[in-house]
């Protein structure tokens, strides 16, 4: 949509030629960016046919950005380093000679460990290893962001599980000739490695050489965006006014208060802050900036809310016509309230979506009611709902907590988390340094859910879900056995320490009593996984079932989509039954 495609796109639904035809039409109206035609049927007399064409004539007439800028900043940035992963159970191996060892042994010098770095380098229990990650759009100096852990080529290691990587610096790089030479640093990392066997029932070998740390880096910079001009569009007077238009549409708040988002770097160039609304959407605004129009005259404006209101009839057209609304801002509120209204979906969605980042929640119940209905729109939903800083959109939110869709609850804990950090509700512990467990006490169907993104972290829907009395888990160094009574023993041998310890039976007491002998989000994953296998568990496990990104909306399957989604309730509330009689004592 305009020159940045839109988070979901609608596809044609009919088969009929003529209505293919049609939508062919309109999809090219979607993306054109330097006007639209005008679409809005008026009277039918001479006269009004006059005034319908001048109308046309002057919606023709609006520019917009994307006309005549790119957007600049969109894309990850790339960063990578190198770094030391320690605590590793004599599956490691000695660092060789090289340039790699030499850069690691300077940046273990910086540190200024007390311990041998040239014993450490050369230890069975550490690694070497590559660290990648990439810096997304819109990333402020202390955001948090997953790095990805890989041994390389010719190691002779053997495995990473347990490891924890020691302070790494990541920079952007550029290769030249045969040599990689590092520009700024722009993150720094440390944590512990999860290496992908950890997610895979059937690991393989090279699963347990490459990795993630969830949340490991922070990011050293900031990454705003900009504006750059096509080639031949470029003068002061062009970029100064689409920075005033910028500027008449959007704000951030500071510390000193209020303040541009725009600056008119060059004739070439205008450099763009992020609203706080969008901090999470960078995409939204993104596509909102390049569909803003800019020297635009009061009448052309009047003419232009005619056309959209028309546009927000159709679903093929209401994606963009809502951006377009939301660019205009406090003016297109009435327009987007009255699209609430429609029959469709889609149009529904896309108003509410529009009217959350202006910051109204007339479509709140929309957008709640889009998250559970539709997967293509749950991302969007869920984030549009957390950019809205009110009561009702909270309370939206806590209700998602208790349905029964495992992205829709994970997601709203996400989205609720974003609104506000500091809500009681996703408050969270850090245990065995290295995973957070947030308990979501409400009486919904129990779910346990571990996080493959973003940070390590396993949550608990419904405080009631326990182990049965057959369960039973033995891993190196851990045993976890169910006494038959409502207690579960759990028994911890290492070098240095044996612990055991009796707790009950409900799942969160276990998990913080193993927490507690040193054994973390790997050694519970696997738990987790074996107890399902067993059927010792009265829950359903669930591994990174956050909503996806980037779904594309298809007309033709929503009702298929719906009565499988009816359907799966019916069949997960029997299991549900089945589980409760299966538990009960």
């Amino acid at each position: 949509m305009g020159l940045l495609e839109s988070e979901n796109t609608a596809s044609p639904a009919t088969t009929d030629l003529a209505a293919i035809s049609r939508r062919i039409f309109l999809c090219g109206l979607v993306v054109a960016t330097s006007g639209c035609q005008n679409l809005v049927k008026r009277g039918q007399s001479p006269d009004n046919d006059v005034v319908a064409a001048s109308a046309e004539n002057a919606v023709a007439k609006t520019k917009y950005i994307a006309s005549i800028c790119k957007m600049a900043g969109l894309r990850g940035e790339k960063i990578e380093g190198i770094a030391l992963v320690t605590q590793l159970k004599s599956t490691g191996s000695a660092a060789k000679p090289g340039e790699l060892r030499r850069r690691l042994e300077r940046e273990l010098e910086r540190l200024d460990l007390d311990v041998d770095t040239a014993d450490l380098i050369k230890s069975k229990d550490s690694e070497i290893v590559l660290c990648r990650s990439f810096l997304p759009p819109g990333v402020r100096k202390g955001d948090r962001i997953d790095l990805e852990i890989q041994a390389l080529r010719d190691t002779e290691a053997t495995s990473l599980e347990h490891g924890f990587a020691i302070h790494t610096r990541l920079y952007d790089t550029a290769k030249l000739g045969n040599t990689v030479k590092e520009g700024h640093l722009k993150a720094v990392g440390i944590g512990r490695v999860l290496t992908n066997a950890t997610f895979k029932s059937n690991p393989d070998a090279t699963g347990k050489l490459k990795g993630v740390i969830l949340g490991g880096g922070r990011a050293n910079i900031d990454r705003d965006l900009s504006l750059l001009m096509r080639k031949g569009s470029g003068s002061v007077r062009t970029a100064t006014q689409i920075s005033s238009a910028l500027n008449r549409r959007f704000t951030i708040s500071t510390g000193g208060g209020l303040k541009n988002v725009a600056e008119a770097k060059t004739d070439q160039v205008v450099a763009l802050k992020i609203p706080k609304q969008y901090r999470h959407s960078v995409g939204r605004y993104a596509q909102v900036v390049s569909n803003l129009a800019f020297a635009e005259d009061a009448q052309a404006l009047v003419n232009r809310l005619d056309l959209l209101e028309e546009q927000m009839g159709d679903p093929v057209s209401a994606g963009l016509a809502a951006v377009r609304l939301e660019g205009i801002g406090r003016q297109a509120v009435p327009t987007l309230v009255r699209s609430l209204q429609n029959h469709q979906l889609p149009i529904r969605f896309y108003a509410a979506q529009a009217l959350a980042y202006l910051g109204k929640d007339d479509g709140v119940s929309v957008l709640r009611e889009a998250a559970l209905a539709e997967p293509a729109f749950r991302w969007q939903a869920l984030t549009a709902l957390a950019s809205i800083d009110n009561g009702q959109s909270e309370q939206t939110l806590i209700g998602l907590l208790s349905e029964l869709d495992d992205e829709t609850r994970c997601g709203a804990f996400r989205a609720l988390r974003l609104q506000n950090p500091s809500h009681p509700v996703v408050q969270s512990q850090w245990l065995a340094d290295d995973h957070y467990l947030s308990i979501i006490d409400n009486e919904s169907e129990p779910l346990l859910h571990f996080a493959r993104r973003e940070r390590a972290e396993i949550l608990i829907f419904n405080n009631s879900q326990t182990f049965s009395d057959k369960f039973l888990y033995v891993e190196s160094g851990l045993t976890v056995k169910s006494n038959g009574d409502g207690t579960v023993s759990v028994a911890s041998y290492q070098a240095d320490n044996t612990s055991k310890t009796v707790c009950s039976d409900r799942v969160s007491d276990v998990f913080q009593t193993i927490a507690q002998t040193g054994h973390g989000y790997a050694s519970l994953l696997r738990l987790s996984r074996h107890a399902m296998n067993e059927g010792t568990l009265n829950a359903r496990l669930a591994i990174d079932a956050m909503p996806k990104v980037g779904r594309q909306y298809k007309p033709d399957v929503v009702k298929s989509e719906i009565i499988f989604s009816e359907e799966s309730e019916v069949k997960q509330a029997s299991w549900w039954s089945n589980v409760k009689e299966r538990f009960a004592r």
